[in-house]
C-alpha cells in the first residue's frame, strides 16, 4: 500500500454524526469537522497558497480547534504545515521559520472566521476521498530543544499512520473512546492524540492547557477513556484527586516526556489508574515503547516494550548490539521513523544510519526485552573519570520527604572535570540543607555520585510540553554561583 485516504472525509462520508472533537466552546461531529476543513481549504486557496509550499502555523493554545482545522486543511491541499509554537519568542519563531524553509505564516487572526462559520454549514461530499502518498511529507514539527536548538523534523503521512496503527495494537480501540489532550499541540505528544483519534474515527477532548481539576472532572463526568501526561502532570493530577480511585471508564494513561518516580506510579496503582510509562521522541512520531496494557502493573520501572512494527537495540560506541543489562545508545527502526531534518544534512546523516535512528539517549534492556531509559548522552556527568547518571541520582533525591522535584547537573571543576550538583524544588513549607541532602543521598549512592552543591528554586525549568530543561537549570546554577563570588 503506497497511499492512504483523507480520514476526515472518510468518516464524514461513513458516519457524519459521530463525535470528533470536544472543546470548551463546541462539540464537532465528523460532518461538521469536514465542513470546517473544506471551508478553510477554500480560504487557503483564495490566499494564493499552492501545493508543496511550507506553511507556518502559529496559533495560541486556546485556539487548538482552529489550529487543527487549519492543519488538516493544509494537508488536504498538499501544503506542508510547519507547527511553530506561538508561545515562543519572536526571535525563536523566526529561527524556526527559517530552519523549516517556510513560505507563508498563518496566525489565529488570519483564520478567525472561516472554520467557525463552516461548523454549522452543510456540505456536499465527493464519493471518493482524495488519496495521500504514504511517503509524502505530512508535517514539520520541532524537537523540544532540551539539548540544544530545536530541529525541524519531517514526518510523512506513513509515519503518522503507522504510529496510529501501532498505538491501536497496543491500547486497542473502542468505538466510544475519548482521548483527552492537555498537551501542547505544537509537540508531537500532543498533536499525535487528535491525529490518531481521527484515524480511528474516535473523539478527542481538547483542553487548551493542563489543569488538574479540569482533567479530573473530565475523567469523572465526561467519559474520558484515554489520557496522555508528563510526570509532573501525573503528580498534580494525583494530588488533586485526593485519594479518590479513578473510574473504570478510564482505560489507560500514557506517561512520557521523562523518567517517572516509582512512588508516583505506585500511588497511581492504588487509585486504579493504569499509568503506562512511555518512551518516545519527535523523530519517531511520538511513541517508541510503552508498558503494555495487558502487562500492567508489571514493568512499571521500565519504559515498556517496543510498539508493534518498531525495533529497538542498545548499541555500544562501536555500533555493536548489546545484550540485556548492558548500557548503551538507544537506536530505533521502523515505519514511524522520520524522513529527516530540514536544513541539517550532517545532523540527519549522523542520526539516520542504515535506516536506524540513533537517538543519543542511553538505556538498556531488561531480561524481558523492556526498555530502561537512563539519560541523554549529553546529560551524563563525568567526575574524576566516573560516569554519573543524573536520572539515578534524581530518583534517590526525590525520595527525601522535603524534595518535590530534582534536576542533577554537572558543574565545571578544574580538579574533577565536573562536580555533581542538584537543583531542587521543595514541597510547600519544607526546608533542606546541603548537609541533610548529602546524608540522604550517601545512604544509597556511591560517594562520587553524591551532590557537592545544591540550589533551591521555586520550580524547575521545563518546556511547554513538560520536559526538563537541564541546560537552563545549569545556567541558573552558574549565574547564582557567579553572584555569590561577585555580589
Amino acid at each position: 500500500m503506497s497511499e492512504t485516504h483523507d480520514p476526515i472525509r472518510f468518516w464524514a462520508l461513513v458516519q457524519p454524526d459521530r463525535p470528533a472533537l470536544h472543546t470548551g466552546r463546541h462539540t464537532w461531529t465528523y460532518g461538521q469537522l469536514e465542513a470546517a476543513v473544506t471551508a478553510t481549504a477554500g480560504s487557503l486557496v483564495a490566499r494564493g497558497l499552492d501545493a508543496g509550499e511550507h506553511l507556518a502555523l502559529e496559533f495560541p493554545p486556546e485556539e487548538g480547534a482552529l489550529f487543527l482545522v487549519t492543519f488538516l486543511a493544509a494537508q488536504r491541499l498538499r501544503l506542508l504545515p510547519v507547527v511553530v509554537p506561538a508561545t515562543a519568542t519572536a526571535t525563536e519563531r523566526e529561527v524556526m521559520r527559517t530552519r523549516a524553509q517556510t513560505d507563508f505564516v498563518l496566525s489565529v487572526e488570519d483564520m478567525a472566521t472561516a472554520a467557525a462559520e463552516a461548523a454549522e454549514a452543510p456540505t456536499a461530499l465527493d464519493a471518493e476521498p482524495p488519496a495521500r502518498r504514504l511517503d509524502a511529507p505530512a508535517t514539520v514539527l520541532f524537537t523540544s530543544g532540551t539539548s540544544g536548538a530545536p530541529r525541524a523534523v519531517v514526518l510523512t503521512h506513513g509515519n503518522l499512520l503507522w504510529s496510529a496503527i501501532a498505538s491501536a495494537r497496543n491500547l486497542g480501540v473502542v468505538a466510544g473512546d475519548r482521548w483527552l489532550c492537555c498537551m501542547p499541540l505544537h509537540h508531537v505528544g500532543g498533536l499525535s492524540i487528535p491525529l490518531r483519534s481521527i484515524a480511528y474515527g474516535t473523539a478527542t477532548v481538547l483542553h487548551s492547557r493542563f489543569d488538574a481539576g479540569a482533567v479530573n472532572k473530565a475523567i469523572d463526568e465526561e467519559g474520558v477513556t484515554l489520557l496522555s501526561l508528563v510526570p509532573t502532570m501525573l503528580a498534580r493530577l494525583l494530588r488533586d484527586r485526593g485519594g479518590r480511585p479513578f473510574p473504570p471508564t478510564l482505560r489507560a494513561a500514557l506517561i512520557g516526556g521523562g523518567p517517572v518516580a516509582p512512588a508516583l506510579l505506585e500511588e497511581a496503582v492504588t487509585l486504579r489508574l493504569r499509568a503506562l510509562p512511555t518512551y518516545g521522541l519527535t523523530e519517531a512520531s511520538s511513541q517508541v515503547t510503552t508498558v503494555r496494557l495487558s502487562d500492567w502493573p508489571k514493568g512499571l520501572t521500565t519504559a515498556g516494550s517496543p510498539l508493534p512494527f518498531t525495533r529497538i537495540e542498545i548499541r555500544d560506541e562501536e555500533g555493536r548490539a548489546l545484550p540485556p543489562g548492558r548500557e548503551g545508545e538507544i537506536v530505533v527502526r521502523g515505519p514511524t521513523v522520520m524522513a529527516g531534518y530540514l536544513g541539517e544534512r550532517e545532523t540527519e546523516a549522523a542520526a539516520l544510519r542504515r535506516r536506524w535512528l540513533h537517538t543519543g539517549d542511553i538505556g538498556m534492556l531488561d531480561p524481558d526485552g523492556r526498555l530502561i531509559v537512563l539519560d541523554r548522552r549529553l546529560d551524563r556527568v563525568v567526575t574524576g573519570g566516573e560516569n554519573v547518571s543524573p536520572a539515578e541520582v534524581e530518583r534517590v533525591l526525590e525520595t527525601h520527604p522535603a524534595v518535590l522535584e530534582a534536576c542533577v547537573i554537572g558543574l565545571p571543576s578544574t580538579e574533577w572535570g565536573q562536580e555533581v550538583a542538584a537543583v531542587l524544588a521543595l514541597r510547600p513549607e519544607a526546608t533542606l540543607s546541603l548537609e541533610e541532602l548529602r546524608a540522604h543521598a550517601a545512604a544509597s549512592l556511591a560517594p562520587f555520585k553524591v551532590p557537592r552543591h545544591a540550589l533551591i528554586v521555586n520550580a524547575l525549568p521545563r518546556t511547554g510540553g513538560g520536559k526538563l530543561l537541564r541546560s537552563v537549570a545549569r545556567d541558573r546554577f552558574l549565574d547564582e554561583m557567579a553572584k555569590q563570588k561577585h555580589p
